[in-house]
């Protein structure tokens, strides 16, 4: 990638650009992260394919879902705060 500097852009361009490529740097960091849990769960829940999910599949998979989400909400929440704090600097 070209140094932003060679780009020819003004200040403000520059900027926005910085917090674009942030915001997609954190983006793909987010999806990266579903991706490997939900690799995870279905590695640790899933013992075969079938038809249906067994009790203990289902319960197994329910827990793992619930700690997902309770994952990447602490991941949002603490790219919200590296952003604010980027930009407030």
């Amino acid at each position: 990638m070209a140094d932003l500097s060679e780009l020819g852009l003004d200040a403000a361009s520059r900027k926005e650009l910085e917090q674009f490529i942030e915001t997609q740097q954190a983006q793909s960091r987010v999806q990266a992260e579903v991706h490997k849990l939900t690799e995870m769960c279905w590695d640790k829940c899933v013992g075969s394919i079938s038809y249906s999910f067994s009790r203990s599949e289902q319960s197994c998979l329910t827990n793992c879902v619930d700690r997902f989400v309770d994952t990447t909400t602490y991941l949002v929440k603490k790219v919200e705060e590296q952003r604010a704090a980027a930009s407030g600097q």
